[in-house]
């Protein structure tokens, strides 16, 4: 998909109101840490950072670019902003299309619009995305040129593989910084136990997570039609059933799934968000800013 047609002007303008508050859940999960918007000027040094395109010029030092013909930034120990780890499941079953696009499409603008946002608050962007095995992955950096990438790479994606939360997880948590916030963009489409387990190793690295389930309207209702042949995408097996018979059982079981998983994550101190396909972009991110309180959409 096309980010920048996905993404119009008109959608990016409206993202900015939204920076205050997303500013203000980052405060309130990383308090002590986040105390301000900006890299401190006057504590102690700390180390370099190469210059990317959007760092503040003022920040440059120049005795450096004079000895080295090198652009660095400067950053002191009273650094204060966050690494945003976005991590996207794009194992085959979000290659699902139920309307205009397919689950992954949607998880990658919704990951961009997060991406936006951190951006806007100078939070260091990193970006994750696979089935579980081999993961593709963006070390969290800051800078117009890393936004430029993390872009790229969501545009990039394919739908692929089967599904191994747990190991895409586990990878992830295998990068993290601690004290850092790490959103999950997925179907949730795997037994319990290995989303759990991938759930609780991230959080172990001391981490705010948001896990935001990605469906489609014909998902969560089931299908209308009287028969249906179901294929799996990820193992290509097929099922032939009466959809009429079936849909309220497979209604019940998605509930008590997603009230599972609710449960895990409230116990475990992780936000939980659902959203559908057919969903607006900027209300379905308004459902995962507001997801505040751990368990609560």
């Amino acid at each position: 998909m096309e980010l920048n047609r996905t993404l119009s002007p008109e959608y990016v303008s409206r993202l900015k109101g939204l920076a205050l508050k997303a500013r203000t859940i980052v405060k309130g999960s990383l308090t002590g840490r986040h105390l301000s918007p900006f890299h401190g000027f006057s504590s102690e040094f700390a180390q370099y950072k190469r210059y990317d395109a959007g760092d503040d010029l003022r920040r440059i030092d120049w005795r450096v670019f004079g000895k080295r013909d090198q652009l660095v930034i400067r950053q002191h120990r009273d650094e204060t902003n966050a690494s945003i780890y976005l991590v996207v499941d794009s194992s085959a079953s979000m290659g699902y299309v139920d309307g205009a696009m397919s689950k992954l499409d949607y998880a990658a603008a919704l990951t961009a619009s997060v991406a936006l946002l951190g951006f806007q608050q100078r939070d260091a962007l990193s970006l994750l995305h696979g089935s579980g095995k081999a993961p593709d992955f963006l070390p969290p950096k800051t800078g117009a040129g890393h936004l430029r990438l993390v872009f790229e790479s969501l545009e990039g994606m394919r739908a692929e593989g089967q599904t191994d939360l747990q190991s895409l997880l586990d990878r992830a948590a295998l990068r993290m910084k601690s004290h850092s916030l790490t959103y999950l963009f997925t179907d949730l489409w795997q037994e319990p136990a290995g989303i759990i387990a991938g759930m609780k190793n991230v959080r172990a690295q001391r981490q705010e997570m948001t896990i935001v389930q990605i469906l489609t309207p014909t998902e969560e209702r089931f299908f209308d039609h009287a028969n249906v042949e179901l294929e799996d995408m990820e193992t290509r097996d097929r099922l032939k059933v009466s959809a009429r018979h079936m849909r309220h059982g497979y209604r019940e079981l998605l509930e008590a799934h997603r009230n599972l998983l609710r449960r895990e994550c409230f116990a475990s101190g992780v936000r939980f968000a659902s959203v559908s396909t057919d969903q607006p972009f900027y209300q379905a991110l308004q459902t995962v800013l507001s997801a505040t309180t751990p368990g609560v959409r």
